[in-house]
């Protein structure tokens, strides 16, 4: 929005700067002609731009109808409403209005009058409740005009509840019931689901601040994110009450109950050694070579995490060291597979023991052999697929086989003996050919940030998620704005309508996430 045009929301303090809008209502009275304006079809969501953050300043209506539909949203066509050239008025002997004694068309009348008005009252006022932040951002005018991009009730899980709920047949006393199952349950929310819902169940999300502020309202309001990262580093954790109660405002304000995920794996990222004291590292764990320890630290670490009603670790990790690498100093569990899959298998089942928090095995496909680090370059794995299978794909085939596995986070490098040509996290051979067809995982996949240098330096955000999703995964992280959010969002629809990713692909994806929410107690089965 540029300075100049800053009146319309009481910001312009300039007089001489006369608004379009007051010199498009002039002309139309002097000429005949009447404003038109284009706005979008009653109750029509608009679907957010990618990589649209600049400022808009404020057009006339008579310049609206020039505008393409992409400015206001590319959900559906949008409903030209033309206003026609007024009829002259004949000017009654005491009307003191000087237009009128000239005998000039196309003036506005009261009724007229009255309805622009109340279209510029209803700007007004959904932008006094967004912000100004949320008007000039991914939104723009189609979110202002046509309010969020789904239509879903807020109340999804409880109409759900109602479709199974059984009223008694006339003259009996007592109703039969049918045993819910998890997976009919989950099927009948996903039923219910628009896409623009599931899809935002698939985006794991950051952001920035202590408080429930306008970025993560919208992206839980807006966009129906299904989990979020809590992250020191943005200044998520500041005191216990003030966790917990940010938790907690996050999962008021959820439609579907979120997965609350953050690292904590103890030695050198320790996110909550401020709040509870440090605990001790993966190697330090590991070199014990006593299992019962792990396990006692996951229980711990389960006990921390549920208080605050955090309920995804994203830990352990399962890397077996093998080089030397300045990223994972201290948080493998040991330099042999064995040692590795006893200790960190020890750890999640301590973890899981409560049933509130669930583990998740990371860096596949394993950076034990790489000393690059994928916050910054896209290192390469050399190893050959033979190694690959009996070093560092061994803890993920033992621990997947042991029916203890709900989640595994895939990072970004490049496997050059399985795909030399896209990074782990975007390559359908890695992620489906071999951590769900060859390793047999059918939990949910995550994705290490996609907004990492090693990804975005030759991918944009949207297409680093269709490309992730086209790969096997479920939910994508990096998105730490509602404008990040957008464009990872538009980039799977825009590979949905080019027939590259299929609504099935999309269910698929939901469905774990939603049997994984499941499985933390988040989500209660009607009658049960």
């Amino acid at each position: 929005m540029k300075h100049t045009d800053r009146w319309f929301f009481g910001e312009h303090k300039n007089n001489e700067n006369r608004p379009e809008l007051m010199k498009t209502i002039k002309s139309a009275s002097l000429t005949g002609r009447s404003p038109r304006t284009t706005v979008p079809l009653q109750g029509q969501a608009a679907e957010p731009e990618a990589h649209n953050n600049e400022d808009r300043s404020f057009e006339s209506l008579d310049t609206v109808k020039t505008k393409s539909p992409e400015v206001y949203g590319s959900h559906g066509p949008l409903d030209e409403v033309n206003t026609h050239k007024l009829p002259q008025l004949s000017p009654q002997p005491d009307e003191s209005f000087v237009l009128a004694r000239t005998n000039q068309k196309g003036l506005i009348s009261r009724g007229r009058a009255i309805v622009l008005a109340s279209f510029l009252l209803v700007v007004i006022v959904n932008a006094a409740n967004l912000g100004s932040s949320q008007f000039i951002g991914a939104q723009g005018w189609a979110f202002i005009l046509s309010g969020a991009s789904t239509t879903s009730s807020h109340n999804l899980l409880k109409d759900v509840a109602n479709q199974f709920r059984h009223t008694p047949t006339a003259g009996t006393r007592t109703q039969t019931k049918h045993k819910l199952t998890p997976a009919a349950y989950i099927n009948a929310i996903l039923q219910k689901m628009t896409l623009d819902e599931k899809l935002g169940q698939m985006m794991i999300v950051q952001f920035y601040g202590p408080d429930y502020g306008l970025d993560i309202s919208s992206m839980i309001s807006q966009y129906k994110v299904g989990a979020v990262l809590i992250f020191a580093a943005n200044n998520n954790i500041v005191s216990r009450p003030q966790l917990k109660g940010l938790v907690q405002k996050m999962q008021q304000n959820s439609t579907v109950p979120m997965v609350v995920a953050i690292d904590q794996e103890g030695g050198t990222v320790d996110r909550l050694m401020n709040l509870d004291g440090s605990r001790p590292s993966a190697t330090s764990i590991g070199a014990t070579g006593d299992p019962a320890k792990a396990m006692a630290e996951g229980i711990r670490d389960a006990n921390d995490l549920s208080y605050y009603g955090i309920n995804l670790n994203l830990a352990p990790v399962v890397d077996v060291t093998n080089v030397y690498n300045p990223q994972l100093y201290l948080r493998t569990f040991g330099d042999n597979a064995a040692t590795v899959i006893n200790m960190a298998g020890a750890y999640l089942k301590g973890l899981q023991q409560s049933g509130k928090v669930m583990g998740t095995l990371k860096h596949f496909p394993g950076l034990g052999d790489v000393s690059g680090d994928p916050h910054v370059t896209v290192p390469s794995l050399y190893r050959t697929q033979s190694a690959l299978s009996a070093i560092d794909w061994a803890p993920y085939r033992a621990l997947i086989a042991q029916g203890n596995v709900q989640a595994v986070m895939v990072t970004h490098e490049i496997v050059t003996k399985i795909d030399s040509t896209k990074p782990s996290s975007l390559s359908y051979k890695i992620v489906t050919g071999i951590l769900r067809n060859q390793l047999g995982f059918h939990g949910v996949i995550l994705t290490d940030s996609l907004t990492m240098e090693g990804i975005i330096a030759y991918y944009s955000e949207g297409q680093a998620a269709a490309m992730a999703v086209e790969a096997g995964s479920d939910l994508l992280m990096g998105a730490s704005t509602p404008g990040g959010v957008a464009d990872m969002i538009n980039g799977i629809k825009q590979a949905i309508s080019a027939g590259d990713i299929s609504q099935q692909r999309i269910d698929d994806s939901v469905r774990r996430i939603l049997m994984l929410k499941y499985q933390m107690g988040l989500l209660q089965i009607p009658g049960v």
